[in-house]
């Protein structure tokens, strides 16, 4: 073979290696580049996420629960408070006991030890074992004495195994009041947040902010020294003190109870409030509950009808229609109007409640005799555009301002929607609807001298002051002093009859009886809500009163009869309370004013 074909050969078998050389030259460049690369970007770029990351997994952060603020009543009787409780917790890979510390666990706090081995046998980092057991119940499980014998080994593992639970702090809602006002103060859930009544109303008052601790660990779970160790302290919650008077909302709920079960009633409520400032004393509904029973609660008992349930008022609504008139211009308390027992408006025929011949009556004997055809009259003196502006005035397409979740505006339909039926239905307190609380507001604007004011349940933030709000400022005057007091004269005499009156004081009311409407159905032949409202003293109103029996069943349904004596017991009883001058030296017997006309009781 020639020496340049010796040559090509040796050149062909190189070439093949120098190929190879290059290709893991390449390749290891190229792993060089991605390893500059990504450490570039673990160094350089990601250094500062991974560093919080790596620390992230070496701290621990332990909530401690803020004391949530104590509701007051208005004469210091605790209605809601926090216990000191603690939540037991544990990294259940650090525990090597876990059946041993399963029993000890069902032997102090309850259970079954079964139920705490299948969380101890989880394989996560944290688990919470008790959650708000008492401060008894947590010594006792700390003590030794737990071990079924004296044995030294079993000791010593225990201690050991302890040693990695946490205790936290917490704390659990206590009402020392149980039922008492309980529809008002509401409770709050697990969490300790406020979700009914004023718990929920003013939670961002009552809960304070949460400390966290901060805790460096090692892998087994203890503190480094030099690491990181931080504690914010928990900020407490502010303390709140009420309107209402735990003894009247205790003797209201417990009338009002005993009502709806001697007339066989769906249910009934009552508000109980100062009519010059709106101090609410008591508002309830029956049934009612204990929130620390909430297992064995219904939704209808937790409801305060008083607050937030719309009706139709029926001739208590005549009071509004009287002072309206009044005030426009329309009406004296002597202006004479024909009154048939029955009048045909279109397809419809109101008439009054008891039959009558066609009499002459003032508007002192309508009003007294609460004839809904009289009412109706009233109403059309004034004219649709006055009678519908009175009631703009009252505030019945606004909510009424009362600072309880859930309270509503009522149904005021648009004034372009108004017939004749409807103006003299809504005369006597049909075809609108508020609630009980809005319409004791209208009444108390004519108790006090005219001024629309905003029922209300905080009276006081003791540490923070500059949080109430200045209920005054809310008020507005809608009513003259003298109409007022014309009013006030006139209600004075439907307020005569022995189980209307509040011994010792002489008070102005109103009855009221009225159809329920069923939706798509109209008016119910035999469902009622029958009610009475009242104010004392009559010359200087204190306190107002309102009781509603919904649908009474069985013998008199007319509101003085089924509501009126309910009224003067808890008037009567509050009046006692509340320290209020008596105006009579004898039964109490109202003075009737004298009238133009010759009938002075309610027929509702």
């Amino acid at each position: 073979m020639s020496s340049h074909a010796s040559k090509r050969s040796v050149s062909r078998r190189k070439q093949p290696s120098r190929l190879i050389i290059k290709l893991f030259t390449g390749c290891f460049l190229l792993l060089l580049a991605l390893a500059v690369a990504r450490l570039f970007s673990v160094q350089i770029l990601q250094a500062k996420a991974l560093t919080q990351k790596a620390e992230n997994q070496r701290i621990t952060q332990t909530v401690t629960a803020a004391y949530r603020g104590t509701i007051y009543d208005r004469q210091g009787n605790v209605l809601a408070k926090s216990v000191l409780v603690y939540n037991v917790s544990a990294d259940p890979t650090l525990i090597t006991q876990k059946q041993m510390v399963a029993d000890r666990l069902a032997q102090a706090f309850g259970g079954k030890a079964a139920t705490y081995r299948a969380l101890l046998d989880r394989t996560n980092h944290y688990c919470l074992l008790v959650k708000k057991a008492d401060p008894a119940a947590v010594a006792t499980f700390k003590k030794s004495s737990l071990l079924a014998k004296n044995d030294s080994v079993q000791l010593g593992k225990l201690k050991r195994e302890m040693q990695t639970l946490a205790f936290t702090q917490d704390y659990k809602r206590e009402y020392p009041a149980g039922a008492v006002a309980s529809q008002i103060v509401g409770f709050v859930n697990a969490d300790g947040k406020g979700v009914a009544g004023v718990e929920m109303q003013y939670n961002s008052i009552l809960s304070g902010t949460s400390g966290v601790d901060f805790s460096e660990r090692d892998q087994a779970g203890n503190p480094i020294p030099s690491g990181i160790q931080k504690t914010i302290a928990p900020k407490p919650g502010r303390d709140i003190i009420l309107t209402v008077d735990s003894q009247i909302a205790y003797y209201a709920q417990q009338q009002l109870d005993a009502a709806v079960k001697a007339h066989k009633a769906k249910t009934g409520a009552v508000v109980v409030m100062n009519p010059k400032n709106g101090e609410i004393y008591a508002a309830c509904s029956s049934p009612t509950f204990d929130p620390n029973d909430l297992k064995n609660t219904t939704n209808d008992a937790i409801r305060d009808r008083a607050l937030v349930d719309l009706y139709e008022p029926g001739s208590t609504f005549k009071v509004l229609t009287l002072a309206g008139g009044l005030q426009s211009g329309a009406i004296t308390p002597n202006s004479p109007f024909q009154v048939p027992y029955s009048v045909q408006i279109g397809s419809h025929v109101v008439k009054d409640s008891d039959f009558h011949k066609t009499e002459t009556m003032s508007v002192t004997d309508i009003i007294r005799q609460s004839s809904n055809v009289g009412a109706t009259r009233i109403a059309e003196k004034m004219g649709l555009d006055t009678f519908y502006q009175n009631l703009l005035n009252f505030g019945l397409d606004k909510d009424p301002g009362v600072d309880f979740p859930g309270s509503d505006k009522g149904v005021l339909p648009s004034k372009k929607s108004w017939s004749k039926i409807l103006l003299s239905n809504a005369s006597f307190g049909q075809g609108v609807s508020l609630t009980p609380v809005s319409l004791s507001r209208c009444v108390s604007a004519v108790a006090n001298g005219g001024k629309l004011i905003t029922p209300h349940f905080l009276a006081d933030v003791p540490a923070d002051p500059k949080s109430l709000p200045n209920w005054a400022k809310q008020s507005k005057q809608i009513l003259d002093k003298s109409v007022c007091q014309q009013s006030t004269e006139i209600l004075k005499g439907v307020v005569t009859a022995d189980h209307l009156v509040a011994p010792g004081y002489i008070s102005a009311g109103k009855s009221g009886t009225a159809q329920i409407a069923e939706p798509g159905k109209g008016y119910a032949t035999e469902k009622y809500a029958s009610s009475f409202i009242g104010y004392l003293p009559a010359n200087d109103p204190q306190l107002l009163c309102l009781v509603v029996i919904f649908e009474p069943q069985g013998g008199s349904y007319y509101g003085a009869a089924v509501a009126g004596p309910t009224y003067a017991k808890i008037l009567g009883y509050a009046a006692g309370q509340l320290g209020i001058p008596q105006t009579t030296g004898g039964a109490g017997q109202n003075q009737t004013a004298t009238t133009t006309g010759t009938g002075t009781s309610d027929h509702d």
